[in-house]
């Protein structure tokens, strides 16, 4: 699991003051001059004809009904202008979702759900607005609403500040409860289909549930997220992964298999600015990398199409505090059309952005002991700098990346065992280069270079009888090991591509392993059928 600062960051601006990576301001609009105001959470809106808005939760200023939703309209980046304002009790807490035409606005004031009708943009900036008093609650964290239009309200004033389903497709004006799930309080959740994701920020859990008849939800299974403090959750367009945020400092953007419900795997977990206590606050999956906003730090785009090896490609600071806190950029909407992203700054006012999407250059491989080819646990593999690392577990898997490819120095580590260093490394963007590594006395005595570690070839692979070894690049001795280190087939003295005879072999996963006469050494796997 990694520790990692974004590789541009540390290494391309080492040792400067670096405020953005693939992102450019557009415009901004200051709440403080417009409201005297701070703000919460954002989400976005389009008219019917492509007009683009950000709705921004506006907290007042103390005085009565300062607080509200504001309307802005972006489809002008470089001019943002407010086109309209409902108002609403002053509170630090509001948040904002969209189904079809209507925006629904929660706060832990004593105001219900506000509820705004967006249709009459942009020919009529008179939007009406509603106000929704639920049964027995007056105050709610949070909400989202899913594509089947059921909205999902947390973190009420009632029972346990779990989640209240409503549906809203009879009359979006008049949301009608459908079920709840009131184990847990909730934060926040995502849904899609049947399912709901909530996250539990008191238990530090993540829970997924089946809530297709709503009245009798079924917990389908849950798992502790990395600071147990889970804030938001979102899901990928696959559905295999979902990906959580802890909100407290120097936490993790976490990544999740939830492909088997009863064992649910945490696959990754990303950590920028690290040791300067910057909080993660809401993430959210588009098209293969996530957009999140921190408090303190900005927007971060992170490249997720290997979940299980996150890389930083994206950041823009939109606050001048950089030493934790809750500060800063609030939350961020990364869902319209023109790409753009829209971003509230608690102090600092509405933000527009253009983010370019760049995929990573990954680096992927396992780390093995050269005497048995065993995997090695607690390795550290380093990409050209201490600030890029990545452990191994006990599998001896490592992942880690960078957002520009080139030439790198790779480092590899591990109790007991000398440094190995390969020069040299080739990296490409939107590629996986793999650097399976050995470990061991001798595995130094080859060239410190990536040349030093080519795989041989096997052929056929998977093997069924006598099969062929090649590429060995020079005179050498040969063996074959089996995943417990020994030895199965040779030593052989070989100098050209030759065959071997698998036929007396277990079916399973072996490794060729030829240290040359220069001390180069070369590997390969197979699979024996």
């Amino acid at each position: 699991m990694k520790s990692l600062y974004s590789f541009l960051i540390a290494v391309a601006f080492a040792g400067t003051a670096v405020s953005q990576v693939n992102i450019t301001q557009l415009g901004h609009l200051d709440y403080q001059a417009l409201r005297n105001s701070d703000l919460a959470n954002i989400w976005g809106y389009v008219d019917e004809e492509g007009n683009e808005y950000a709705l921004v939760g506006v907290n007042g200023n103390g005085a009565p009904n300062s607080g509200g939703l504001s309307v802005v309209d972006v489809s002008d980046p470089a001019n943002p202008v407010e086109v309209f304002f409902a108002s609403g009790p002053a509170s630090i807490w509001r948040e904002i979702k969209v189904w079809g035409d209507h925006a629904y606005v929660t706060t832990e004031a004593n105001a219900g759900l506000q509820i705004v009708d967006l249709s009459p943009l942009p020919q009529s900036h008179d939007l009406p607005v509603t106000l929704f008093q639920g049964n027995g609650w007056t105050t709610a964290h949070s909400l989202f609403i899913d594509e089947n239009g059921r909205l999902y309200l947390h973190g009420a004033n009632r029972g346990n500040g779990g989640v209240i389903m409503y549906d809203l497709t009879q009359d979006p004006e008049a949301p009608v409860e459908v079920g709840t799930v009131d184990v847990l309080y909730c934060h926040d959740s995502y849904a899609r289909g049947d399912t709901l994701y909530a996250a539990h920020i008191y238990n530090g859990l993540l829970s997924i549930t089946n809530v297709s008849n709503p009245a009798a939800p079924l917990l389908l299974g849950s798992v502790t997220t990395p600071s147990a403090f889970t804030h938001n959750v979102w899901l990928d367009d696959s559905g295999q992964y979902a990906f959580t945020t802890d909100e407290v400092g120097n936490a993790y953007v976490g990544a999740y298999d939830i492909s088997d419900l009863s064992d649910i795997k945490e696959v990754d977990r990303l950590q920028s600015d690290a040791g300067h206590n910057v909080i993660p606050h809401n993430t959210y999956w588009l098209d293969h990398f996530l957009v999140t906003s921190y408090y303190t730090y900005g927007v971060v785009i992170y490249d997720a199409t290997r979940p299980w090896n996150l890389v930083e490609t994206g950041h823009y600071d939109t606050s001048p505090f950089n030493s934790g806190g809750f500060h800063g950029a609030w939350g961020v909407y990364a869902f319209l059309p023109s790409g753009n992203l829209l971003i509230s700054d608690i102090e600092n006012g509405l933000f527009i952005l253009s983010p370019t999407y760049v995929h990573a250059a990954w680096l992927e491989g396992l780390v093995t002991d050269l005497g048995t080819g065993l995997p090695i646990n607690q390795a550290s593999v380093t990409l050209g700098t201490p600030d890029a690392t990545d452990g191994t577990g006990f599998d001896g898997k490592y992942a880690l990346g960078t957002v520009n490819g080139g030439t790198y120095t790779v480092t590899a580590s591990a109790p007991g065992y000398p440094d190995r260093t390969y020069t040299g490394v080739q990296l490409v963007n939107g590629e996986p280069t793999i650097l399976d590594i050995q470990l061991g006395l001798g595995a130094g005595v080859a060239a410190n270079s990536m040349a030093a570690e080519v795989s041989l070839s096997v052929s056929p692979n998977p093997v069924n009888g006598l099969f062929t070894i090649g590429n060995m690049g020079g005179a050498g001795v040969l063996r074959v090991l089996d995943l417990q280190g020994r030895t199965v087939l040779g030593p052989v003295n070989v100098e050209r591509a030759l065959p071997l005879d698998a036929r007396g072999l277990p079916a399973g996963s072996y490794m060729v392993l030829m240290v040359r006469e220069d001390g180069a050494l070369r590997t390969a796997r197979f699979v024996k059928q």
